[in-house]
């Protein structure tokens, strides 16, 4: 949980801002997978904050295999209609609530992950939502959410300056670092398999681009994630490459926002870029933003072998997201903002242990 006064305003912004969007949710149902990660708790925050502020009455089933994490990131409207339940979606049976919506936002998402954990990885893209989408079609679903990743267009080939929702690229699929982009490639195939097969199932697409915020999880290896810790623990931020990456960014309230406005507003059947448009920047750029958050300094050093399994060798791998904005979709926090928010509300929380 996030104990700062701030972080509480900041959802219920979101919430008023969004009005319009949130009001769609009025007497309906949510089951949200991963749901004590990044993504997965911020959106709970904001779905509980909504059942306060605009009272829709929706009801959440917050689910997670982490049942410690969980419980420490109950929402801090957590008596708002949320419902946590602690399962592992390749393995346990969920009871048969009757959901309107299904987010399927569980998934290994740290490049340690990938190397040490790449079974788990696959599994949890593909075991996992195969069984989501045959409990959406148990259970009579409105519409199943999958979250994809900017990862599933693989290498861009030079011919795109960014990636639209048509493009793919190369990806070579007999390297340990494949399993991911690969296994994102093949649940969303898989979402368009069950639509055939079961009439009146309709889905939607969120590809999500590199995303940051005061929800992270404090052991994520990803490169950004650490660089926050950096900053939040005083350190000197750690760079293992050039940093001459360039990526798509968007804060995590952006993020979840967009996720509601994909599965309320979005066309049946349609993948959706999620980032923000103005946060296209290159990894040293992100490393100096967070520097300077924490007063800290950027400093260099090589990657162990380990780590760089879990490396992308992709080095640019930015969006459009004009599909998304023609929703009525707009990024709130900008990169450097979103960085200080972070890292303060980090601190803050830090802290308060």
């Amino acid at each position: 949980m996030i104990a700062v006064k701030e972080y509480g305003d900041e959802i219920l912004q979101y919430v008023r801002n969004n009005k319009n969007v949130f009001e769609k949710l009025e007497s309906s149902s949510v089951l949200i997978t991963g749901a004590a990660g990044l993504i997965g708790s911020y959106l709970i925050d904001l779905i509980a904050c909504a059942n306060g502020e605009l009272n829709i009455s929706c009801k959440v089933y917050a689910i997670d295999k982490d049942e410690e994490l969980l419980k420490k990131r109950l929402s801090l409207f957590a008596d708002s209609g949320v419902k946590c339940i602690c399962l592992d979606v390749n393995e346990d049976r969920i009871d048969d609530y009757k959901v309107d919506y299904l987010i399927h936002a569980a998934s290994n998402t740290s490049p340690r992950d990938y190397a040490s954990k790449p079974i788990s990885t696959m599994r949890t893209n593909i075991i996992g939502t195969d069984k989501m989408l045959s409990y959406c079609v148990k259970n009579g679903a409105r519409r199943f959410v999958f979250c994809s990743s900017v990862e599933a267009y693989g290498m861009n080939n030079g011919d795109v300056d960014e990636f639209d929702e048509s493009y793919s690229g190369y990806v070579d699929c007999n390297t340990l670092r494949a399993g991911y982009p690969s296994a994102k490639r093949a649940s969303e195939a898989l979402c368009n398999a069950y639509s055939t097969e079961h009439e009146g199932l309709e889905f939607v697409i969120a590809r999500i681009g590199r995303i940051y915020g005061p929800t992270v999880i404090e052991s994520d290896a990803k490169s950004v994630t650490q660089f926050i810790q950096n900053a939040v623990n005083g350190e000197n931020i750690v760079m293992k490459s050039n940093g001459l990456q360039e990526f798509s960014y968007c804060y995590v309230g952006d993020c979840a926002v967009a996720l509601l406005y994909i599965m309320l507003c979005g066309a049946n059947k349609e993948a959706y870029n999620i980032a923000d448009p103005k946060s296209k920047v290159l990894l040293r750029d992100f490393a100096e933003y967070a520097a300077k958050a924490g007063q800290t300094e950027v400093t260099f050093t090589e990657p162990t072998n380990a780590e760089k399994q879990g490396y992308s060798k992709i080095t640019k791998a930015t969006m459009a997201t004009k599909k998304l904005e023609q929703l009525g979709w707009r990024a709130e926090i900008n990169i450097q903002d979103g960085i200080n928010r972070t890292v303060r509300y980090l601190k803050r929380m830090k802290g308060c242990q």
